[in-house]
């Protein structure tokens, strides 16, 4: 190995059935790998309408004022006060 070169550890593949650390889908992984936009990019915008329209239809509502927290519980009961 080079001095340049970082070791990469590549663990087996084996399906966890226990408790502790979970497999993780592979799109997950994939989503993961690829580059983060901040809450004011246009494509954010788009993707959150799609997120609230969405929440729409699980929640069966109309309401335009349908939107995510992401925050515990606790949070969501404060921002209806």
């Amino acid at each position: 190995m080079s001095e340049n070169t970082t070791p990469i550890y590549a663990p087996p593949f084996r399906t966890l059935m226990g408790p502790g650390p979970s497999d993780i889908d592979p799109r997950v992984l994939a989503a993961l790998s690829r580059p983060t936009v901040g809450h004011l990019d246009p494509s954010f915008q788009n993707m959150m309408e799609e997120v609230k329209e969405l929440l729409r239809y699980a929640f069966q509502t109309s309401n335009s004022m349908t939107f995510p927290l992401s925050s515990p519980g606790a949070s969501a009961w404060s921002a209806v006060w």
